[in-house]
């Protein structure tokens, strides 16, 4: 718990604040948001891993994302009297910036766009589908060009890889599912 002297503030004095031995602003901090600070951090590449991450506690992960602000700070050079709204706001503005542009090059990306319309696509089919029809809908993971070679090489539509998918597996098997596709 931290100890503050004030004197009143007559003009031109200042107010001074002290802490008790051994507590500091990470132990104030703390106390604020009822956590106890975290005796050890182990590497902080750790919490890169999802599952380590979800299975730390909050003193540790508040340690971490704390240690993270403090060397974003030492890196831009910037001298700081105190930490304020503002200060933390501009750093978490340039988090957001890094992210949406990381989140931007991803999302333009040609491969991502090429896989992005295929979803589309199924989900269109899947959300124009009258299910009351008795329709089953299975998805067949199969590149064009794999498809392609599937006729290609079977003489007659009924020897292909995807008729036996289709019909075969299902109808021609004693107790198979009979609905529609």
């Amino acid at each position: 718990m931290s100890v503050t002297t004030e004197n009143a503030p007559v003009q031109g004095q200042t107010t001074l604040q002290e802490n008790s031995a051994g507590e500091g602003v990470y132990a104030s901090l703390f106390e604020k948001i009822n956590l106890a600070p975290a005796s050890r951090l182990g590497d902080i590449n750790d919490f890169l891993d999802d599952a380590a991450l979800s299975e730390a506690p909050a003193a540790e992960r508040l340690t971490a994302a704390m240690q993270v602000f403090m060397d974003r700070i030492r890196q831009s050079g910037q001298r700081v009297e105190k930490l304020d709204k503002t200060l933390i706001d501009h750093h978490i503005a340039e988090l957001d910036f890094q992210i949406s542009r990381q989140l931007d090059a991803v999302m333009h990306h040609q491969e991502f766009q090429q896989v992005e319309s295929l979803w589309r696509g199924l989900k269109q089919l899947v959300d124009n589908t009258d299910y009351r029809q008795n329709v089953k809908t299975e998805i067949l993971d199969v590149a064009k060009d794999d498809l392609r070679q599937d006729f290609e090489d079977a003489p007659e539509l009924i020897q292909s890889g995807l008729y036996w998918h289709t019909y075969t597996a299902e109808y021609d098997t004693p107790a198979a599912s009979r609905s529609a596709r």
